[in-house]
């Protein structure tokens, strides 16, 4: 029987920040108090908050999900991960990486939980330029059940773009399956974003705001159509690149922070050395403010995590740190259904936790009451992918 507990300054209940003790038994939190008679360790200056569910994640640390990869990428992944805050993960991969992560899901291993592959299309439109991208299918109910069959059963969630030809058919099908649908790289007006909710409905926006055509005083557009409508949740970036805080504070505004999902929406370049980086013979480019663009001068994912974006929403948009951190840990544990196991820190819950300081800097992370990372001994080569700087070209 293992038994562990912590003392903080600022431990993330359920009912608030308190001052006190929490005591990990067994994988799961027993008792949150403010006062301890027996042993216990002091976290000093860190706070202890549930650990970050990431809903929307292609790669971190060099280790990518939209690559073909296998077990041990997996493994990782999911290792590297957890040295951001991260518990749970719906690896948002291709699906040359699906077969490898619901194998890995079936495994022990040390890192963040996988909860389910997400799978960004591959029925999109080109978000905002309302042309359908010709590399892209179209929307099909049997091209769908071979994906999801190749996923092993362990589809969380597909992405479509709702206007295409085909997709209220393919939504009806993964809705029957039990598979969350996104609203995603969409090129349709607002009128067309009604009409979907109305006759099929889906489950989220896909990093709202960006793949989507934004609001304007003729037409509120995708973005003002969703913000608008009832019964969604919403995921969010939230590093100050791909939407400014303006533009958030409207969000917050139209809809309350228990509906969002903060997301990194980062590829396998996050937490490497800002420079220029080769995949697929073209170049990406990484700046230190974690902005990553391709060739063609496009956003192309994100270099931070969701760790730092909660710092992004708290020092720069105003938004109140507990805010911050339930909408990257509860809100996505709600919209997986997986609330009552995970996803805050109440008695009886798995100890899913980050010991975090007030840099939004991760120093200890727990995954079901065992410490997967620990700053003090897991350096470098234990958590990035040294394959992927074989890749970088040239500093920045």
């Amino acid at each position: 029987m293992s038994k562990i507990t912590w003392k903080s300054k600022r431990i993330l209940t359920e009912n608030g920040m308190v001052n006190g003790y929490i005591t990990i038994e067994d994988g799961y939190i027993r008792d949150i108090c403010d006062h301890c008679d027996g042993a216990y360790q002091d976290a000093g200056e860190l706070g202890i908050y549930p650990g970050i569910i990431d809903i929307h994640n292609h790669g971190f640390g060099g280790w990518s999900m939209t690559d073909p990869c296998e077990d041990e990428d997996v493994r990782g992944y999911a290792k590297a991960l957890a040295s951001v805050g991260v518990t749970g993960i719906l690896p948002t991969a291709k699906e040359d990486a699906f077969e490898a992560i619901a194998r890995v899901m079936d495994q022990d291993y040390e890192g963040a939980a996988i909860y389910g592959i997400h799978s960004e299309g591959p029925f999109w439109a080109r978000g905002g330029e309302n042309t359908v991208g010709m590399s892209w299918p179209l929307p099909d109910v049997e091209e769908t059940k071979r994906l999801t069959a190749r996923a092993g059963g362990k589809m969380a969630m597909m992405a479509i773009a709702p206007e295409l030809p085909g997709a209220y058919d393919v939504i009806r099908y993964l809705h029957a399956q039990d598979i969350k649908v996104a609203c995603c790289h969409t090129a349709a007006h607002s009128r067309e974003i009604y009409d979907a909710l109305e006759k099929v409905g889906f489950d989220i926006a896909t990093h709202l705001g960006n793949g989507m055509q934004g609001i304007h005083h003729r037409d509120v557009g995708a973005l003002g159509a969703l913000l608008l409508s009832e019964g969604l949740y919403y995921e969010v970036i939230t590093d100050l690149n791909h939407i400014c805080a303006d533009m958030l504070k409207i969000m917050f505004r139209l809809q309350p922070y228990e509906k969002f999902c903060l997301i990194s929406d980062s590829n396998y370049i996050a937490g490497l050395p800002a420079g220029t980086y080769m995949r697929y013979g073209r170049e990406m480019f990484a700046d230190e403010k974690g902005l990553i663009l391709n060739s063609d001068g496009r956003i192309c994912g994100s270099g931070k995590w969701v760790l730092y974006n909660i710092g992004q929403l708290v020092n720069h948009v105003g938004v109140p740190l507990e805010a911050a951190l339930r909408m990257a840990s509860i809100n996505p544990a709600r919209f997986l259904g997986i609330q009552e196991k995970t996803g805050s820190i109440r008695s009886g819950k798995r100890a899913d936790l980050m010991f975090v300081d007030e840099q939004f800097v991760c120093h200890r992370t727990y995954v079901g009451g065992k410490i997967v990372f620990d700053r003090l001994t897991d350096t470098g080569e234990r958590i990035f992918n040294p394959e992927a700087m074989k890749r970088r070209v040239e500093s920045a």
